[in-house]
């Protein structure tokens, strides 16, 4: 049985009982799926416009996948681990034989502070359909990637390997951190998925996984990978934006 047809059969469970009437898309589903449209990679909208980027290391990014990052909007000091205010970055298409991984930005964001809460790989399945994956980073992660960006900038929140991934439905797979941010994508608490699909047993596949990160850093070397990385993707009026930043780091 195929992803595609595991993901429907646990979406007919989920949704008992709203037959009626067509349920709204979950936030999940809007974030990181088919339904989102590409974070284009554009030029600043004025002298103050921001940048912020980060790079992830990862088996599953790999070439004819689409993938994204997603960062949460932290106004509170509660936000970082509790946030609500989700952002998705630019769409990562690695190129055939990329050994997994890039670099992915979010372009004229607002200034403020921000950190990296999930990852998503998206995969084309039957037809339109995209057969999308969401890795939930671990609380070490969203608290090491917590970066302020500043008007006119472009601001790192690091360089993260990742490793093994767990189905989140697993025992003990995710930390509270993770399962908060199960809960603002999915729409529901992750013990109450759990317990709706002990009716039918855990499936072989669910669309959310936890994952492990095998090493961080957001020591010079690592930036200055980040900034030609982004001279080298970004639109050519952002490297004065670029330049400043390495000039600042000098």
């Amino acid at each position: 049985m195929n992803r595609t047809v595991i993901a429907l059969l646990t979406l007919v469970v989920l949704t008992t009982g709203a037959c009626a009437s067509k349920p709204p898309k979950k936030q999940f589903q809007r974030l990181a799926g088919e339904f989102v449209s590409p974070v284009h990679i554009t030029k600043p909208v004025d002298q103050q416009s921001a940048v912020i980027g980060i790079t992830i290391k990862s088996p599953a990014w790999v070439p004819n996948t689409e993938d994204r990052l997603y960062l949460v909007r932290v106004e509170n000091e509660r936000d970082l681990f509790e946030g609500s205010k989700l952002i998705p970055t630019s769409i990562l298409a690695p190129p055939p034989g990329a050994g997994g991984g890039g670099t992915v930005y979010v372009q004229n964001v607002p200034p403020g502070r921000y950190a990296a809460v999930a990852f998503s790989t998206s995969e084309k399945g039957f037809g339109k359909v995209r057969e999308v994956t969401l890795f939930l980073l671990p609380k070490t992660v969203v608290k090491q990637s917590d970066t302020t960006v500043a008007p006119g900038s472009i601001s790192f929140m690091g360089e993260y390997e990742v490793g093994t991934s767990t189905m989140v439905l697993q025992e003990k797979a995710a930390d509270p951190v993770q399962e908060h941010y199960f809960e603002a994508f999915w729409g529901k608490p992750l013990a109450q998925v759990i317990a709706d699909l002990q009716m039918i047993g855990t499936p072989a596949y669910f669309a959310v996984h936890t994952v492990s990160v095998k090493q961080g850093s957001r020591d010079a070397a690592a930036e200055e990978r980040f900034l030609a990385a982004a001279k080298r993707d970004l639109e050519l009026s952002w490297a004065p934006v670029i330049e400043r930043r390495r000039t600042a780091a000098k």
